[in-house]
């Protein structure tokens, strides 16, 4: 084992499961999730995500990734985002409150449209866009806040805190 003393196992999603927000990435950092067992921790893209919920004062989430476990080069395979699909199903079933998902990337809005059967055709992605899912669930897509998105300036703090903002509002608002 190249890492012996990393998690190394699949990732469950955290937070607490009477939130009314969930945030969604891709798979579990190599030096992240896949270290500690706990979704968006110890990497880049969790410093910044718990930066901002802190920020906004919007600490009662539930995080969690649509692959479980790390994949080669951080590159899931059709294989493993489907066998995944289950495990989505069953946790965010578990979310009872449950009004907002944002997904961070394409990846994740792509899997999140395909368990509540929302044709991809007709959902584009596009960065801090609303799709109703049902009726009482709305989804967010947001670029992932990785750090070759945010290095490239594909996103910035300023737009993924906009995102957040948006969650917490519908939330509150309905």
């Amino acid at each position: 084992i190249q890492y012996p003393t990393y998690h190394c196992g699949p990732v469950s999603g955290s937070g607490n499961i009477k939130s009314d927000i969930c945030i969604i990435g891709l798979a579990p950092g190599l030096h992240g999730a896949n270290k500690t067992g706990i979704p968006f921790t110890s990497d880049f893209s969790g410093n910044i995500i718990r930066e901002i919920l802190d920020e906004i004062k919007l600490t009662d989430v539930f995080i969690t990734n649509v692959v479980r476990c790390y994949p080669q080069n951080n590159m899931p395979l059709s294989s493993e985002k489907n066998n995944c699909q289950k495990y989505n199903f069953e946790e965010l079933s578990s979310l009872v409150n449950l009004r907002v998902i944002i997904t961070l990337g394409e990846v994740a809005y792509r899997q999140i449209l395909k368990l509540y059967k929302i044709p991809i055709k007709y959902n584009k992605f596009k960065h801090n866009n609303i799709t109703k899912l049902n009726s009482k669930l709305y989804l967010i897509s947001s670029y992932h806040c990785s750090k070759l998105n945010v290095n490239t300036r594909k996103i910035n703090k300023n737009m993924l805190k906009n995102v957040f903002l948006r969650a917490k509002n519908i939330s509150t608002n309905g």
